[in-house]
């Protein structure tokens, strides 16, 4: 058993899991810590350490305010309070491996949360199920909300590149870049890595795909709940310029960025609190010219990605837009279709009087289209295999159905840490979701033993892998909304 092993800091020990043969190491640093003058800089390799570093307990998540005391989301994935620190670049492994040579595939994890939540190691994420289908699962901290997305003139002076922002992706840069020197003192193979997310998880996933850091890097892909052509027009990246024009220390109380290094990770993170609803300070990834040189739809229309396969997804009851009336969902429709377009597709979903019945089902179509536009597109380029599912297993225990990030639970396999009432299907559902999955990582196919086919997604066979009661390939009925945004994304952005 691989309790110990080797890395270029220094040497690690693991502990055992449930299934002894299988061996996490938790809290493993893959960069410095992000603190006084190095918070707002992109992450640097970490000072060796001498003797053996105890692996047994993952490190404090990034700061973040959490998703609301007493919320569904709270309940569901965060029913305790991790503690929190500004050192929090550090990542975790699980693997199967008895020998540093067994060359097994590898799943790379980054969590979502609007970019402003979450962390590597939280309850629904473990390791453990994909172990013992032979794949090592590396999950991840990146900064997040204003330690992660800072975008300041002062910022970009400071860079060798004229650069700021996107301190959370050169994270995930960061932390992929270790787990290919790394990986192999784990029994990995650096040559087989699959970057997986959901919901920023996934947009994350988009851009590493896309970023030119991370060339020769990346095996496959899974973007689960976002990812793929835009899903949502709101969640495009702001240009660096647009951001610089816009950035504001003066919310935080501060006149420079060196009197915001000097607060206390705590006290910033209290000031931004007060002032994060206003525009100014920006808290997402920014076209920055270097690690993103341009917008995500404009690289893919020109094939300039990593061309590996994919799976990207959805599930049928992802959500609504928070707190969107009518009328600022129709401004938004102005600016993404123009004025024409706009009454074209709000006159698909009902327009003002089905708008309440629209919303329940909002952020699925989006999803569903960008899914759907990221394979045709990719079909059409020549540039790898898409395979396209939905989840729509309805949760047992309350009426919230598959909603957002209701897919979590079955992929890992972790249905024994929530508090809801399981039935048999969620534990057939979860082999189902899981065994999809590694496959995926050890093929670049989603396969498994006993399972049905699952065959890529094409313009004259739009098969789509149904994971719910039934575990299958289904075609979609048809959704004029869904149709007139997916064409409108394969058009360009032109209607």
């Amino acid at each position: 058993m691989l309790r110990e092993t080797v890395v270029e800091g220094g040497a690690l020990r693991g502990v055992a899991c449930g299934w002894p043969s299988i061996t996490a190491y938790y809290g493993i640093p893959y960069a410095a810590p992000p603190v006084g003058e190095l918070r707002w800089r992109p992450p640097r390799r970490p000072a060796a350490w001498e003797g053996v570093r105890d692996c047994a307990r993952p490190s404090a998540r990034c700061p973040q305010l959490g998703v609301g005391r007493g919320s569904f989301y709270e309940k569901e994935f965060y029913p305790t309070e991790e503690p929190m620190d500004e050192d929090c670049l550090y990542l975790n492994v699980w693997t199967p491996a008895q020998s540093t040579d067994e060359k097994l595939p590898v799943i790379f994890w980054v969590h979502g949360g609007v970019f402003l939540t979450g962390y590597g190691h939280s309850a629904h994420f473990d390791g453990e199920s994909f172990a013992r289908q032979g794949v090592i699962l590396v999950t991840i901290n990146y900064r997040l909300n204003i330690f992660g997305w800072l975008v300041h003139p002062e910022l970009s002076a400071e860079s060798e590149r004229g650069v700021s922002g996107n301190w959370g992706l050169l994270d995930q840069i960061a932390a992929l870049e270790w787990t290919r020197r790394n990986i192999a003192a784990f029994g990995g193979d650096p040559d087989r890595i699959t970057v997986a997310g959901q919901s920023a998880g996934a947009m994350s996933i988009q851009t590493l795909l896309t970023t030119p850091l991370t060339k020769g890097m990346i095996s496959g892909a899974i973007m689960q709940s976002a990812g793929g052509v835009t899903p949502m027009p709101d969640m495009r990246y702001p240009s660096l310029a647009e951001a610089q024009a816009e950035a504001d220390l003066s919310l935080l109380g501060v006149s420079s960025i060196k009197e915001a290094r000097a607060l206390s990770w705590q006290e910033l993170l209290e000031r931004w609190k007060a002032v994060r609803h206003s525009p100014g300070l920006l808290v997402k990834p920014v076209e920055d010219g270097w690690v993103l040189p341009a917008s995500l739809d404009e690289m893919a229309a020109a094939g300039d990605y990593r061309h590996v396969p994919c799976i990207i997804g959805y599930t049928s009851d992802e959500g609504i837009p928070a707190g969107r009336s009518f009328d600022q969902w129709k401004a938004l429709l102005i600016a993404e279709y123009g004025e024409k377009g706009a009454e074209e597709f709000a006159a698909l979903t009902g327009g003002r009087e089905g708008f309440e019945d629209y919303c329940r089902r909002h952020f699925t179509v989006h999803c569903r289209a960008a899914a759907e536009a990221w394979a045709l597109l990719r079909e059409r380029q020549g540039t790898g295999d898409t395979y396209l599912y939905c989840f729509d297993r309805k949760l047992p225990g309350d009426e919230m159905g598959a909603f957002h990030a209701a897919d979590l639970w079955y992929v890992f396999k972790t249905l024994g840490r929530s508090w809801r009432p399981w039935t048999g299907a969620d534990y057939e559902l979860a082999d189902a979701c899981s065994a999809y999955w590694a496959g995926f990582a050890k093929t670049g196919r989603p396969q498994g033993k006993r399972l049905p086919e699952w065959r890529p997604y094409t313009a004259k066979d739009p098969a789509v892998m149904e994971l719910g009661d039934h575990i299958g390939e289904i075609y979609m009925p048809e959704d004029a909304a869904v149709s007139y945004r997916r064409d409108f994304l394969l058009n360009g952005g032109k209607g």
